[in-house]
């Protein structure tokens, strides 16, 4: 499969579009744009700038960002957790899962550093069902 196939396998791959949250099967070893192109969500990669998308690593932790460069803005922020508990529940992720926004573009298959931390979700009282 490759590396990249591989990364893509070890996460799950989330979005929010229309103001739904939509998670991947677990094991998709696609990008997000396949993803959304198989669904028929988008006609082209400027599309992308319109959902918010991310995953959950291995570890359990959340990754969430916008656009074509993987950015992160107030808009995005306030959308994205006005759908975390729902998030953390489906997915059954720990109180202790860190919350990141934004990734700085790295080499292909290799995890990207977030461009701002969080913190986790019990500390952001999204603890019911805990």
């Amino acid at each position: 499969m490759g590396r990249v196939g591989d990364y893509h396998k070890g996460r799950r791959m989330f979005c929010i579009r229309n103001g739904k949250l939509f998670i991947a099967r677990p094991n998709s070893p696609y990008s997000h744009i396949d993803w959304f192109r198989k669904r028929a969500w988008i006609k082209n990669a400027n599309s992308m700038n319109e959902i918010i998308r991310g995953f959950v690593d291995k570890k359990g932790d959340i990754y969430f960002y916008v656009g074509k460069d993987f950015g992160i803005n107030k808009k995005a922020e306030k959308e994205f957790f006005e759908h975390l508990e729902e998030l953390a529940k489906r997915l059954r992720l720990g109180p202790n899962a860190r919350i990141y926004g934004g990734m700085f573009r790295q080499r292909l298959g290799n995890q990207w550093s977030p461009k701002k931390r969080f913190g986790l979700v019990k500390l952001l009282k999204i603890t019911s069902g805990f």
